[in-house]
């Protein structure tokens, strides 16, 4: 079987974006160490439309199979089917690699859009023993970014990141382990070379540890 990498991003910006240049530096690592993988595209930013809306069916469907006697309708089965083949990607993968800059403190919407129709009871996560228990284990995750701040721990505002923090809960909570991450900061806050500095040191261990996975 083939080492298989869901690429999942949530870049608006295309070739402009400096989330992209950590990412494009990653997959040439990646692809270096490892040339025959299969890479799943997940482009969020353009394709949002074909996300699951979470409505009011897509929320009586996942309440009659949490809670229910599993009993759906025809609209409840494929608003139910819709949910299960996004989650059977991530199961299908070995690496999840998620891509996003930071936006108000945090993430995109359309990525916020993914994660709620992916964190699944019975499909990602389950409640066993008074607890959860994530259902991806055995799989790793990459987080890349980059932020306009700094945003790192002991710096004056790492109390305001609610990006890379939330990232790490979440993808951990589906059993996602170890959780690797590259952030080029600050981009704007520290002038032109600080932002050429971080995003060149980015680059360089994005691109490195592409090569290690």
């Amino acid at each position: 079987m083939p080492f298989t990498v869901l690429d999942v991003q949530a870049m608006p910006r295309g070739e402009r974006s400096r989330t992209r240049k950590v990412h494009d530096a990653f997959f040439r690592g990646l692809k270096a160490s490892r040339p025959d993988a299969h890479i799943i595209a997940k482009d969020l930013a353009h394709h949002h439309d074909s996300l699951p809306a979470f409505d009011e069916w897509d929320v009586e469907a996942k309440f009659e199979v949490m809670y229910g006697e599993g009993k759906l309708d025809e609209v409840g089965a494929r608003r139910w089917n819709a949910l299960t083949a996004l989650t059977d990607e991530l199961h299908a993968a070995n690496l999840v690699v998620v891509s996003a800059p930071m936006w108000n403190f945090g993430i995109p919407w359309f990525l916020k859009r993914w994660l709620d129709a992916v964190v699944q009871g019975r499909l990602t996560f389950e409640y066993v023993n008074g607890g959860y228990q994530g259902l991806l284990k055995g799989r790793s995750a990459v987080v890349l970014t980059s932020r306009d701040g700094d945003y790192r721990p002991g710096s004056p505002f790492a109390s305001y990141d609610y990006h890379l923090p939330y990232l790490r809960m979440i993808l951990g909570f589906m059993g996602l382990d170890p959780i690797h991450a590259v952030a080029a900061e600050p981009m704007v806050a520290g002038g032109p070379e600080a932002a050429a500095r971080g995003l060149e040191t980015a680059i360089a261990e994005a691109e490195k540890l592409g090569r290690s996975l």
